[in-house]
């Protein structure tokens, strides 16, 4: 029998909360992959160290991944070998754009005519 110090342990998924990182390890566990959570205790005790320990880590042996990995994105979980999903930027329409920069020339002509002026109208 392998000792935990001799095991390679390899991270799977990273969680901001020990609560969703035990549902994740009790899905594991409940398929027979042992699974380990660290860094859940010094996050929970400062919960600023969140962000300096890179979350709390799910890890299982390195013979287990495929099979734990396989289990999680099928329950739903994201794992640290899946890519992020593209951000979709939206344009904005083009009358609106065209209102906010009509809406930025006024109010820089305002000030030009203020600080020239002071207000008042030329004669």
């Amino acid at each position: 029998m392998a000792t935990f110090a001799a095991m390679e342990l390899v991270t799977i998924a990273i969680f901001p909360d020990a609560f969703n990182a035990h549902l994740a390890q009790g899905r594991l566990q409940a398929d027979g992959i042992d699974a380990y959570i660290q860094d859940e205790h010094a996050i929970q005790v400062n919960p600023f160290y969140n962000v300096a320990l890179g979350g709390i880590k799910l890890q299982v042996k390195d013979n287990d991944v495929q099979a734990a990995v396989f289990l999680l994105r099928h329950t739903g979980y994201r794992t640290v070998f899946d890519t992020a999903p593209p951000v979709e930027q939206k344009q904005s329409p083009l009358l609106l754009r065209f209102l906010k920069y009509l809406l930025a020339v006024i109010v820089v002509l305002a000030f030009l005519y203020l600080r020239t002026f002071g207000g008042k109208l030329p004669v």
